[in-house]
């Protein structure tokens, strides 16, 4: 793949390098405490950053430089070749001794219809009428799906947007969403800086494209979103949002608490995005809203012990652009739980409310006379239901129902006159309650959704009443549970949210087990547990009932596999039904037995991506996992076409995987590797080889059995971490970790660190001291590591710092000491190196085993393309010096018979080895600063066995966080101020910043003066960038030009394709940090689990501009 930017490493062949690694034959050694052969190190502060660099002619597409018939002889370069580090040796211490839509219509069904304009209630899913399904989707954001072919559901688009689905709308081609919990960043206008930015938002996304949903607005929302209404005009349309939140106020001088804030917004819906006309703010807690007409209630709660009475405010809606008026706000008896608890029609407030917190309290209806909304005059009010919690309630023009339930649940019957008062006309009592009323059948039935809980149980059913005659004293025709054991427990979201469930009549044309003819329908998700194989085991479905005037007949389930949140007619004979993990479609032909047709994964759990060429291999967890383990359960491979998206594409072929493997993609091979224990073996590694030589057609090729390998996964202790098996050119390492342990006889240590006290941290001339040291004595030798500085912080700028030169002795109310007697103890790791060959596929062997020296402590494993590195340090001595130190060695691994695989000499090089490209090594070095131990970065040139060093940066007064070193060569560093301010809390740094360094070209580098003594002084890298980083924001990788940092919620993008100029480019979403990222032809491919496959290319773009709404 062409690289976009003049600045690049010069590399060099894998095998030439590894011919130059065999020539060697000795090696040097060396232990000055001053960095490596510089009289004075060169610093990023003291040296400023270049002038930027002219831009070449064809930054896009450089051209190729022609192939030399015969490489020229290189020449010895010169520079450095023996390293010493400072050393923080890894001890371990011991004291002494180890240690609502269509339902809500149906409800409303005897009211006029509104000629102006309709009040729609949002949902997560809507069916288009050209055969698409719009799905709003926990972890993939707004779904496209083609459900023209109902055995067939496929994606056609996507927009990826984070967060948990309130509701969506569709107006002409463009979708509403409203989303809680959304998390993403917003950039600043200098491109760089972004702001994370969480909570209620809505956007309106264009689907005139439905292969290519595009965000054109997206507005904030203050709090948490509980529930919207869309009024749809003729030609304006407007939209009204209902939040909860909180803000902290002060409510005396010096006091401040959080206090409960209702914010209800609107926004006029335009073509071309949301336009914000009012916001009112009520305060306490919005508990349920209702639109009616021109007038919308919301009722809200203060959610505290005292407060029983809930508020209902009236809204007056009746501007067509969205603007709102407050009018008349009425007290209501006790708490109104639901929007179903309260009506508008006729000029008349109508209000069921029941007791929340005091058992002994009753329920209420009211009524009041709203002819003028900013004077609402009480009319009436019937006390019910002492005792007893008040569930499902409904409301038709001169009657009303309610259920309230303690262990029975009576069936109240109401009826209100023209004028408002209420009469009680009835109460039957039953068992369980209903949760939601549906009038049917010309509103002369009500279906019931709730539980019966007779026999011990809690099981969802139906109930359908007779409310022709309200003094009827047994007004309950009939009622039926959902399939499963009659003593068994069932639930779903029909239990809390009216759209979960369907209610439709004249839906069907079959005839009751009596003969009588059912024409209604109800569609009811639930969740048991069912006894299969004499396991119990969970089950997700949607029970089918059919109705009429006198019947209620349980008929056939719709088994879904996940909890279902939505089903709904997708066709005359056919239901879709709806989870966070998939979508099915049952042709209900035969009630009785529903026929699945098609199914869709709506949200796989993509666990690696590989890329082989033009096809990509997607790895998916089965989705039973999510609620039980089957051990008989597999991994699924999926391969796709490597154009259009990875994780919307549909397979060419698919091979299962052992699940609990861990896997590896060797060349055109993926390996799978597991374990089991065998008696009188022992654990017993299974390598299985699958080949992708044509991934079109994969083949299981050759097996392997064998206790001869070390345990696979990863290695963590002394500081150090790896993991124990690494790809090679036709082959896999393993590791064998060997401990070391060495007692040091008996030590003492002491640490001091910076009294806390200080809280203006981050204000303008907040002055504090900061820094910590430890002092450790073990045997004779006696050494410090750190220091004191007392800082200044500045509102927008760096802190500033003066060191103090602070003794032993505590300075009271600046330093504190604590010291103790241990016994230090050293641990180091020596490495076996175990080789699989793989080069026949079909024949998987073991090579013979690899030992590096004992005295060799492991610190790292390097893989660069296939070619394995081992970095170790050896301890060594410095002259008339007690502080510890090192030298760190390479040593690689001769892989080019890997059937005989060898050890190449060992290079000594100056620290941490970072990555070798060709013949050009990046190092982190460790040098003693004033105070602390310091970081430096190298740039060294292998040539006949040595490495020359080349370029050399000190970070003093710096705590270097993170290092990458990009494809082209670029070391990207986050650095912050070394002295940190106790007790803050952890990760807080205002002072980290990310550095983008090139080395020096040869034309640029200085030329020492006469009076120096060493002529090969090295330079100081070119500093091309540095910009300032929030301190929860990690480097962690680079790929393909991007730095990738992990930051809170997932993976921020920033661009380095102009490392003078970076620039935040995308924000992805992921459960923890991703296993790998994959450079795949112009993208960074990475699975994130239930978020997918994500896709990083040039023209990806994520970030939200800046706003302070």
């Amino acid at each position: 793949m062409a690289k976009r930017s003049r600045f690049r490493g010069v590399l060099s062949a894998q095998a030439s390098v590894m011919a130059a690694l065999l020539l060697l034959f000795g090696q040097g050694c060396g232990a000055d405490k001053d960095p490596p052969g510089v009289d004075q190190t060169p610093t990023g502060e003291d040296t400023p950053p270049p002038d930027k660099p002219d831009e070449p002619d064809t930054p896009d597409t450089p051209d190729k430089p022609d192939e030399p018939d015969k490489p020229d002889e290189p020449s010895t370069p010169e520079g450095q070749t023996t390293f010493t580090s400072a050393d923080e040796p890894f001890t371990e211490g011991y004291l002494g001794e180890e240690e609502e839509e269509e339902e809500e219509e149906e409800e409303e069904e005897e009211e006029e219809e509104e000629e102006a304009r309709e009040l729609e209630e949002g949902d997560i899913y809507r069916v288009l009428g050209d055969g698409h399904l719009l799905n709003l989707n926990s972890y993939r954001g707004l779904q496209v799906i083609d459900i023209h072919d109902l055995t067939n559901p496929q994606f056609v688009g996507e927009l990826q947007v984070a967060g948990t689905p309130v509701e969506m709308y569709v107006v002409g081609d463009r979708a509403v969403v409203l989303l809680n919990d959304w998390g993403g960043y917003q950039v600043k206008a200098d491109g760089f800086t972004v702001e994370r930015r969480t909570g209620g938002t809505v956007l309106m996304i264009d689907i005139a494209d439905p292969a290519a949903p595009e965000l054109i607005s997206q507005l904030y929302v203050p709090g948490s979103i509980t529930t919207s209404r869309l009024a749809r005009g003729t030609t304006e349309n407007a939209l009204y949002v209902a939040a909860n939140g909180s803000e902290l106020v002060e409510v005396s001088p010096g006091s401040w608490q959080y206090v409960n804030k209702t914010v209800v917004k609107s926004f006029d819906v335009g073509s071309d995005g949301l336009v914000q006309r009012t916001e009112i703010e009520l305060g306490d807690t919005v508990t349920a809203i209702h639109a009616e007409a021109d007038v919308l209630l919301v009722a809200r709660n203060g959610f505290t012990w005292s407060e029983e009475a809930s508020q209902v405010s009236v809204i007056d809606i009746s501007e067509r652009d969205g603007s709102m008026t407050l009018r008349d706000t009425v007290t209501a008896a006790g708490y109104v739980r639901s929007q179903f608890h309260m009506d508008f029609r006729d000029d008349m407030l109508r209000v069921f409310s029941g007791p929340r917190w005091n058992g002994s309290a009753s329920s209420h209806l009211e009524t009041w006379n709203a002819a003028d909304p900013d004077d609402i005059v009480p009319i009436d009010s019937e006390e019910f239901g002492t005792g007893q919690s008040l569930f499902g309630t409904v409301f038709l023009d001169d009657r009303a129902f309610a259920v309230t339930y303690l262990r029975q649940d009576p069936f109240h019957a109401f009826s209100i006159d023209p004028s408002g008062n209420i009469v009680e006309e009835s109460e039957f009592v039953v068992s369980g309650w209903n949760n939601f009323f549906r009038p049917v059948l010309g509103a002369t039935r009500l279906i019931g959704i709730g539980v019966n809980d007779e026999n011990n149980g809690r099981q969802l059913a139906a109930s359908l009443y007779d409310i022709t005659d309200l003094t009827n004293p047994d007004p309950l025709v009939t009622r039926t549970e959902v399939g499963g054991e009659s003593d068994g427990w069932s639930w779903s979201e029909a239990d809390w949210d009216h759209r979960a469930f369907a209610v439709l009549d004249d839906a069907v044309d079959t005839l009751a087990p009596t003969g009588e003819v059912e024409k209604g329908l109800v569609l009811l998700p639930f969740s048991t547990r069912r006894i299969v194989d004499n396991v119990r085991k969970p089950f997700y479905g949607v029970q089918i009932f059919t109705y009429s005037d006198t019947t209620l007949t349980r008929r056939g389930v719709m088994d879904h596999g996940t909890p279902v949140r939505r089903t709904f007619r997708v066709a005359p004979q056919a239901a879709a039904n709806v989870s966070d993990q998939e979508l099915s479609l049952h042709d209900q032909s035969d009630l009785d037995s529903p026929e699945e047709r098609g199914r869709l994964e709506l949200a796989p759990d993509y666990t690696k991506v590989f890329a082989f060429g033009d096809y990509r291999v997607r790895l998916k967890r089965p989705t039973e996992l999510y609620w039980t383990w089957d051990s008989n359960l597999k991994l699924e491979a999926e391969v796709v076409p490597s154009t259009g998206a990875t994780q919307l594409a549909a397979p060419v072929a698919r091979f299962e995987l052992p699940l609990d493997a861990q896997i590896h993609q060797v060349g055109d091979l993926l390996v799978t590797l597991t374990s089991t224990f065998e008696n009188w073996v022992g654990k017993v590694t299974h390598v299985e080889v699958y080949d992708l030589s044509d991934p079109t057609t994969p083949r299981k090729a050759g097996t392997l059995d064998t206790s001869d390998l070390p345990p696979t996964g990863a290695y963590y202790a002394g500081g150090a971490s790896f993991p124990t098996v690494h790809v090679a050119n036709n082959a896999l390492a393993f590791l064998r970790v060997i401990g070391h342990t060495q007692d040091l006889g008996v030590g003492w240590e002491c640490r001091t660190h910076a009294v806390a006290g200080v809280t203006c941290f981050g204000q303008e001339g907040c002055t504090y001291w900061a820094g910590q040291r430890t002092c450790r004595r073990i045997g004779d030798d006696e050494y410090c590591n750190g220091g004191f500085a007392e800082c200044t912080d500045h509102a927008g700028a760096d802190t500033t710092c003066t060191p103090a030169d602070i003794g032993r002795e505590d300075v009271p109310g600046v330093t504190q000491t604590y010291c103790y007697e241990y016994v230090p103890r050293r641990r180091w790791a020596q490495l076996d190196v175990h080789v699989v060959d793989l080069s026949d596929p079909d024949n998987p062997t073991l090579a013979p085993a690899l030992a590096l020296p004992p005295a060799d402590e492991a610190v790292n494993v390097l893989n660069e393309d296939g070619q394995l590195y081992f970095n170790v340090k050896r301890s060594v001595g410095a002259p008339d010096d007690p502080r510890p130190h090192t030298q760190y060695f390479l040593t690689p691994l001769d892989l080019t018979d890997p059937a005989q695989p060898a050890l190449a000499p060992s290079i000594n090089v100056p620290g941490h080895v970072l990555s070798v490209k060709g013949s050009t090594i990046f190092a982190s070095d460790k040098v003693w600063g004033d105070q602390f131990i310091e970081t430096a970065i190298a740039r060294l040139e292998l040539h006949e066995g040595l490495a020359y060093l080349r370029d050399y940066r000190q970070f003093p007064n710096r705590q270097v966080n993170a290092i990458a070193v990009d494809d082209r060569g670029l070391p990207v560093l986050t650095h912050s101020l070394i002295w940190q301010p106790a007790n803050t809390w952890y990760g807080w740094d205002a002072n980290q910043k990310m550095i983008t360094l090139a080395p020096v070209p040869a034309e640029e580098a200085p030329t020492p003066a006469p009076e120096e003594p060493d002529p090969a002084a090295p330079s100081a890298f070119n500093v091309l960038s540095e910009v300032r980083v929030g301190s929860w924001a990690a480097l962690r990788d680079t790929a393909d030009s991007r730095a990738l940092l992990e930051v809170p919620g997932g993976v921020l993008a920033i661009s380095l394709e102009q490392p003078e100029q970076p620039k935040a480019q995308a924000f992805f979403p992921t459960w923890g940090w991703p296993e790998a990222f994959v450079v795949s032809g112009e993208e960074v491919l990475f699975a994130a689990s239930y978020y997918g496959i994500h896709q990083l290319n040039r023209d990806t773009v994520s970030l939200i501009p800046y706003s302070t709404e």
